[in-house]
């Protein structure tokens, strides 16, 4: 039974988002709704193609990583000797100093492998979940949702909705309950917006796979997608890992952290898989599926030795350059 006091004031908090998403959720909104409009409203393609389009937008900054992580690797001989050099904690300053310039002269900074592309992700992710969550406010268009968020929360508590998210009961619960829903509230629900709704939904459904649905064991097919999430992210977890262990032969000797590291988020994702809707797992099967291409294509045009070896050639260059300017500097 939906406790109305309990859930009231968590719906009132997601009818359309927190405060500090909403320009993202917007933006993610228009970008979502151009694509259902150029697809007849083709939910499951236009996560697809969303999901493509961020990936691509991350790929520049995966690939200045791996430059990084090739680099990193190639000084660590340097890095080992001089951390061998200084074992004496008191010996600290001294150590950083000599790294510093280690760095200085390969022309490195260790502090650009940073988290771009996770942070990126991170983004991506935050705007693709605000629009699963709330559509009919940044898909639809329904900014003035918000208005009636008491009336529509004890609507849901009449029908037993037991969701904390608002907009998502509305979907859930759209075909049984549209005529009152329009009755009750015409101005938020107009004839235009309704239509809108209407297709809306119809896309957001293939058979009997809804994609507002939290899925569970007993509920079929739908319970495919959490499992089907956790095996491409581990699959993604472990290509990223094996192309690292290339790249840094040094990574081959953390077993039991790389191990640890190669689980977590599989399993965290199968976990929230099944505490989310169904179109959150979508995503992240479609971003885990993109996310194992781009590391093949990465490895095959642009391999850890070559990179390397290209690497080389760049730091020699450099050093020669910055040789040379040392010298016309002291004459």
């Amino acid at each position: 039974m939906f406790d109305f006091t309990a859930n009231a004031v968590t719906m009132a908090m997601l009818a359309d988002g927190m405060a500090l998403f909403r320009p993202l959720y917007w933006l993610f909104g228009k970008c979502m709704e151009f694509l259902l409009s150029a697809l007849s409203n083709e939910y499951f393609i236009a996560i697809i193609i969303f999901t493509v389009l961020t990936r691509l937008i991350v790929l520049p900054a995966n690939l200045h990583q791996q430059k990084t992580t090739a680099k990193t690797a190639r000084l660590q001989p340097k890095i080992q000797k001089i951390q061998k050099k200084y074992p004496d904690p008191k010996d600290r300053n001294k150590l950083n100093q000599e790294m510093q310039d280690l760095y200085a002269r390969e022309g490195h900074n260790p502090m650009q492998m940073g988290c771009g592309p996770m942070i990126f992700q991170l983004v991506f992710l935050m705007g693709i979940v605000g629009i699963i969550y709330y559509p009919l406010t940044y898909i639809i268009g329904m900014s003035n949702i918000s208005d009636y968020t008491d009336a529509l929360t004890k609507f849901l508590e009449s029908v037993q909705y037991s969701g904390n998210y608002l907009q998502l009961g509305i979907l859930e619960n759209w075909e049984t309950y549209r005529d009152q829903l329009v009755a009750q509230m015409p101005e938020l629900f107009t004839a235009d917006r309704v239509e809108a709704i209407n297709a809306l939904r119809e896309g957001m459904k293939i058979g009997n796979l809804d994609m507002t649905a939290l899925p569970h064991w007993k509920d079929g097919v739908i319970v495919v997608i959490p499992i089907v999430s956790f095996l491409t992210s581990l699959a993604s977890t472990g290509i990223s890992m094996l192309i690292q262990k290339k790249t840094n032969p040094a990574m081959a000797q953390q077993t039991a952290s790389m191990i640890m590291m190669l689980l977590m988020m599989p399993i965290f994702s199968l976990v929230i898989a099944f505490r989310v809707p169904a179109a959150v797992g979508f995503y992240w099967i479609v971003s885990n599926v993109v996310a194992i291409l781009q590391q093949l294509f990465i490895a095959k045009f642009f391999p850890p030795k070559k990179s390397q070896a290209k690497l080389m050639i760049e730091n020699t260059i450099y050093r020669r350059s910055r040789e040379e300017n040392l010298k016309k500097t002291k004459a």
